[in-house]
């Protein structure tokens, strides 16, 4: 089955209020504005107008920009002299950097914040994003199918990284436990959640024990189990196990321990797109940085901290280089999203170089999010 996501009002007001302070170029009064907003770094619409052209034109290119190409772009509303003179403001507030003397000049980490607190929700609000709006994924049957689809969707739809991790498994809801029989000594425990994730382990038993015995074993442990968290049933089985006087009864508990025991306390996470990654100029000429970046992809603690940063956003949340305090980002934007589910909120996030398109990756990313937490309530 085909589903379509509508991602056309997802994730309008997306604004971090962090900046990057290792740029030394920038006073602490202007990140400060920055961060807060009460001093706008880009007083003008005539300069707010440079920086998104700015912006936009190195997202398209790659390259530093210079007067000529922007008087191009605005078809002649501003000379060549006059957009030169907004530049140096621009630069000389932090936002614009020159690589080389003879270059353009190229959006800094508070360039990139500013346009994204200033500018940017404007433009979504112009419907600038449109050609972003429709993102096509295949509906799966289990968090697992629902997070590897997501991730691929993301992933094709911008022509980068998707990244999807899921909720923390200790608040999972369990729905049903099965011991299966496989030889004699060992046990395959199958525990089911409501999200429709599936977590299989292998026990050794010492104690003998038979298909019949463990047929039993399920019909008793599916009365007592299912409805509670991974976290809640540890505590319960092991309070069970100290009171359970049948023999039946404690093997079966026992049993039932060892499975949930085993169970990863932390989320999956699913990325699809690595590829394209490599294939952006800013990842190419850092090969030491992006290998760094590579290996970030799959640490799980490092997205669970970016998501319990979200906690209270109610739109898309932009991440530009070091504001992440972690080295192998530097080099990166994000756009993470939450999604909900019985079990506890997940990440979507879109990882790219700083100069992404932001206006289409905001309403694509936040359109997910909000799909995955509609079909996964509904599996819950």
């Amino acid at each position: 089955m085909v589903r379509r996501i509508d991602t056309g009002g997802a994730g309008v007001n997306a604004v971090s209020d962090v900046v990057d302070s290792s740029n030394s170029d920038v006073t602490s009064a202007a990140m400060a504005s920055a961060s807060t907003g009460h001093a706008p770094l880009a007083t003008t619409p005539r300069e707010r107008l440079i920086l998104r052209e700015v912006v936009e034109c190195h997202a398209d290119s790659g390259r530093p920009v210079g007067s000529k190409c922007l008087a191009g772009r605005l078809n002649g509303r501003l000379s060549s002299a006059s957009i030169r003179a907004v530049m140096g403001t621009l630069a000389k507030r932090g936002l614009l950097a020159q690589p080389h003397t003879s270059s353009g000049r190229v959006p800094t980490d508070l360039g990139y914040r500013v346009y994204v607190n200033q500018v940017l929700p404007e433009r979504l609000k112009q419907g600038a994003s449109r050609d972003g709006q429709g993102v096509e994924w295949t509906d799966g049957s289990s968090l697992t199918d629902l997070m590897r689809d997501a991730a691929t969707a993301v992933s094709r739809k911008l022509g980068l990284a998707g990244l999807i991790v899921g909720p923390r498994l200790e608040a999972a809801i369990l729905q049903r436990l099965s011991l299966v029989y496989l030889a004699a000594g060992r046990v395959l425990a199958v525990a089911v959640t409501r999200t429709g994730a599936v977590h299989e382990r292998l026990l050794h038993v010492v104690q003998s024990v038979t298909a019949h015995d463990l047929e039993g074993f399920n019909n008793y442990l599916n009365t007592i189990l299912p409805g509670r968290s991974l976290a809640e049933l540890r505590v319960f089985l092991s309070d069970d196990l100290a009171t359970v006087r049948g023999s039946l009864e404690r093997r079966a508990l026992e049993l039932g321990r060892r499975a949930l025991t085993t169970v990863e306390g932390d989320a999956d996470v699913v990325v699809d797109g690595t590829a394209r990654i490599l294939e952006v100029r800013e990842f190419q000429q850092a090969p030491v940085q992006t290998a760094s970046l590579m290996r970030s992809l799959q640490e799980r603690e490092l997205w669970l901290t970016l998501l319990d940063e979200l906690e209270g956003a109610d739109d898309c949340v932009v991440r530009l280089g070091g504001e992440t305090g972690v080295p192998s980002l530097k080099l990166c934007g994000l756009v993470l999203a939450s999604y909900q589910t019985p079990a506890g909120r997940g990440l979507v996030a879109l990882i790219g170089p700083k100069r992404l398109d932001y206006r289409q990756a905001i309403p694509v990313v936040g359109g997910v999010a909000a799909e995955m937490s509609k079909a996964l309530t509904a599996v819950g």
